[in-house]
């Protein structure tokens, strides 16, 4: 399969200090059968003025979070492929949509390696090399950037709206639903994660009970897809939701609004 359509989809909210870094690595790709979908949740910075120097389709999903700004996406998408990328995050280079069509054949999800920047530092994350079945049960490549979808894979399947950690069960769903998949090798983004972002701020208690929240749907993913049941539940069992509630309630008992994250995987392996 070759000449793909891509559709990127961007979420967006008060990223004006990114946002034009990562919508000029889209649009000085060498390869140009895409469209760019630009979804905006409320923004009050100035990244809506940034974002219409450009060529997108601009959407406004007004506080329905990162998932919400997804779907809204994905509802008016047209391309043969999904790519999501945060408006904090970028290509690597020109020619990854380039690549990344010579790869595709007609597959459902394409696994993507990638760079984490932490503060200026760059690693390399590449995802398991292993069969479906082991992905489910051991990847912690979870976020929707790190895979590109064939869309017609999903249909009927939505992100959670107005929360975090809306990527699990979707990610994990669209997984255990396809019947083929590859793997893009080299680093296709890059990952902006940087300190007191929400993925590295102190955890409090509405954050791990939204995580468990999540996890506990995998439950209804080991019904809804029986061939993967045996992956789903030991990937439940390795989430330790039993010390994560003790976690929980001993900052209730304690009074404690807030836990390191350090602090916390400490107690979670002890």
């Amino acid at each position: 399969m070759k000449d793909v359509m891509f559709s990127i989809i961007i979420p967006n909210y008060n990223e004006d200090k990114y946002i034009r870094e990562c919508l000029e690595s889209v649009f000085n790709q060498t390869y140009n059968n895409y469209e760019v979908i630009v979804v905006d949740d409320g923004s009050t910075d100035n990244s809506l003025d940034i974002i219409k120097d450009f060529n997108v389709k601009l959407y406004h999903s007004n506080g329905l979070h990162a998932g919400g700004a997804r779907n809204l996406g994905l509802e008016n998408a047209i391309g043969d492929y999904i790519v999501f990328l945060d408006s904090d995050d970028y290509f690597n280079n020109n020619n990854v949509l380039l690549e990344l069509n010579n790869l595709i054949k007609d597959e459902d999800i394409i696994f993507l390696d990638y760079l984490l920047n932490r503060n200026g530092e760059c690693i390399k994350k590449e995802d398991l090399d292993c069969d479906m079945a082991e992905r489910i049960e051991k990847t912690s490549f979870l976020g929707a950037p790190t895979k590109c979808f064939k869309r017609s894979l999903l249909d009927g399947i939505k992100f959670p709206e107005k929360q975090r950690f809306e990527d699990i069960v979707f990610t994990l769903e669209c997984m255990c639903k396809a019947n083929s998949y590859s793997h893009y090798k080299n680093s296709f983004f890059t990952y902006r994660k940087v300190e007191n972002s929400n993925s590295s701020a102190d955890l409090d208690v509405d954050t791990m009970l939204a995580l468990i929240s999540e996890i506990m749907k995998l439950y209804k993913l080991c019904v809804k897809y029986p061939k993967y049941k045996d992956s789903l539940l030991r990937r439940i069992k390795n989430d330790k939701i039993s010390k994560r509630i003790d976690i929980i309630n001993y900052l209730l008992d304690n009074n404690i609004d807030k836990i390191e994250v350090s602090k916390f995987y400490e107690l979670l392996n002890n």
